[in-house]
């Protein structure tokens, strides 16, 4: 008569293997986690620099249109109006993903749909606004708002890839990229605040020359 203690031994170490197995894969699973921990504590202050830079960029900003707001809000000028819209969504952009990325313990996967999430709506809203358009203004041509828009968008589309590159490839260096792709938003926006600053000043000269 067969043993019935032989013929289980296959399974009971087909079993035992698995649970091997799982047990490895939780280890592994457990160390890459702890190295991205690693990884992004080591980024903590660029993200603690971008984010006050940007919430200092956005505040300043909101003082410039303050001191210009009745020519912003005049029917004529919307065009100036939506290019100070784009340059507050580029600081919010880069406020919200430092500030995503300083919160402790986040897993890779994580983070990178957290980062494709947010890229491809703030995308999303300024592709709708190049879409609408605007109106041809002597101050501020149809070319110049999309010259300015275009490169926010690639700064956005290059947080989604990132994203993606965590999340799909667990890559950890692809946030390398992101110096880049918060390079383009800030200087971007800084360089639309100029023109928007600029050209409004020019508009309320012209219109306080005509009425005098």
């Amino acid at each position: 008569m067969i043993d019935l203690v032989t013929l289980a031994l296959p399974f009971l170490h087909h079993g035992a293997s698995h649970a091997d197995s799982g047990v490895v894969a939780a280890r592994v699973a457990q160390t890459r986690h702890e190295e991205w921990v690693r990884f992004l504590e080591g980024w903590r202050d660029f993200f603690l620099m971008t984010g006050t830079a940007a919430v200092t960029l956005a505040g300043l900003l909101f003082v410039a249109i303050s001191l210009h707001i009745e020519a912003l809000i005049h029917e004529s000028r919307e065009h100036l109006l939506g290019l100070a819209r784009a340059i507050l969504f580029s600081f919010v952009m880069v406020l919200t993903m430092s500030l995503m990325l300083l919160m402790p313990a986040q897993s890779m996967r994580v983070t990178g749909a957290e980062m494709m999430m947010i890229g491809a709506i703030f995308a999303a809203m300024t592709l709708r606004q190049l879409r609408t358009g605007t109106t041809d203004h002597p101050d501020f041509p149809k070319t110049l708002f999309r010259r300015r828009l275009i490169p926010t968008l690639i700064g956005y589309a290059a947080i989604v890839a990132i994203g993606a590159a965590l999340m799909v490839l667990r890559a950890p260096e692809a946030l390398l990229y992101v110096m880049g792709a918060f390079g383009m938003l800030l200087g971007n926006a800084v360089g639309a605040s100029w023109d928007l600053l600029v050209r409004t000043a020019k508009i309320k000269r012209r219109a306080g020359g005509g009425a005098g």
